[in-house]
């Protein structure tokens, strides 16, 4: 253990912050000792003035006040210039469930708020594959999924237009064991396995994921550049669906988001660096990859507000969301950008964190 947290000191001493990771030799750094940045909703496009104008009506204010209160107001550029030009290593995609058993719809909510920079889940997969396949040396990638279940609102709109568009969507899909499925039949069929790093890659032989990260530890960065992953969203009912009767995660393509001494433990979804701070920086600490949001709802960016930032890159949490990776004159100047503009850094945590070959679960 002191060795590791030496080599972490040594690192910091040596200005390894300053340089980019995706670049620089990483002998003996770990997965977990690197911090990159992403986006939420990486496929977003703000909606028409029409559709904005539904999700503030009566009619939506009175059956999902949700949806009404949500801010819609940013659109990111497509797959391939995130991570070429703004040099993100996090996506988040929402899915609704399969019609026909072979590809997800790529959409926030449908009708309200359905614009998106790729219409599909394979259309997605192939552009992340096309530049991954163009830049074998890039720090992994973390897909972050969040699978959809659309409510039925209760009543009937005014409006005819958005009445005749409600009445045109299928019926309602849960996620099921079918869902699930198809879901990692569609991620395997556009990536090789060389393409990804799975929970059962990082569990070898250990009993469960959590025991692997307590005594080996995450891969060395140098053995899975160029992989891409995959991180469910979802918590709860879906989750715990998706990990089957056994909850154990074995078999299965998606890291879930689940407490620290859950036998899947391994990626959290921790969304608020500010009120969570200590907390992810103790899991963090731990081995436990985590990611957290820079902004929401639009606030941040409205109010020029740089704490919650300042928070989540301090927190030490792996991958920082954010809606605005540059800044939207709209709003303010803010964006969420690594110091110096790099891609990757080393992780401002790691240098007094418990080395993973002896972390406590």
């Amino acid at each position: 253990m002191r060795a590791k947290s030496f080599f972490a000191f040594s690192l910091l001493a040596a200005g390894l912050t300053a340089s980019d990771l995706e670049t620089d030799a990483t002998p003996g750094l770990r997965l977990n000792q690197v911090q990159v940045v992403g986006t939420h909703n990486s496929y977003h496009r703000e909606p028409p003035a029409e559709a904005t104008a539904w999700r503030q009506s009566e009619f939506v204010r009175q059956g999902a006040p949700s949806l009404a209160a949500l801010a819609t107001g940013y659109s990111h550029v497509a797959l391939t210039e995130q991570l070429s030009r703004l040099g993100l290593r996090q996506l988040e995609i929402d899915l609704h469930p399969s019609e026909d058993g072979h590809d997800f719809p790529v959409l926030h909510h449908p009708v309200f708020d359905d614009v998106s920079n790729v219409p599909t889940l394979r259309a997605a997969l192939r552009e992340i594959r096309t530049w991954s396949q163009a830049h074998p040396r890039h720090v992994p990638v973390l897909v972050q999924l969040e699978l959809k279940i659309r409510r039925v609102l209760p009543g009937s709109p005014d409006d005819p237009t958005l009445r005749e568009r409600l009445a045109a969507l299928p019926a309602p899909r849960e996620w099921d064991a079918a869902q699930f499925a198809a879901l990692e039949a569609a991620i395997r069929a556009e990536l090789a396995a060389t393409d990804l790093l799975t929970p059962d890659d990082v569990r070898g032989e250990a009993p469960t994921l959590r025991d692997a990260l307590a005594t080996r530890g995450w891969p060395l960065l140098e053995a899975v550049r160029g992989r891409i992953f995959f991180a469910l969203d979802n918590e709860g009912a879906v989750r715990d669906r998706y990990l089957g009767p056994e909850q154990d995660g074995r078999g299965r393509l998606l890291f879930v988001s689940v407490p620290p001494d859950h036998p899947a433990a391994g990626w959290m979804k921790v969304n608020d660096p500010v009120r969570d701070f200590a907390r992810i920086q103790d899991l963090v600490r731990r081995g436990f990859l985590v990611r957290t949001r820079a902004d929401e709802e639009l606030r941040e960016a409205r109010a020029d507000d740089g704490t919650r930032r300042e928070r989540a890159l301090a927190s030490g949490a792996h991958f920082i969301s954010t809606d605005f990776p540059e800044a939207d004159p709209r709003y303010s100047d803010y964006a969420v950008r690594l110091p110096g503009g790099v891609t990757a850094r080393l992780n401002p945590v790691v240098g007094e964190a418990k080395s993973n070959s002896s972390a406590e679960h």
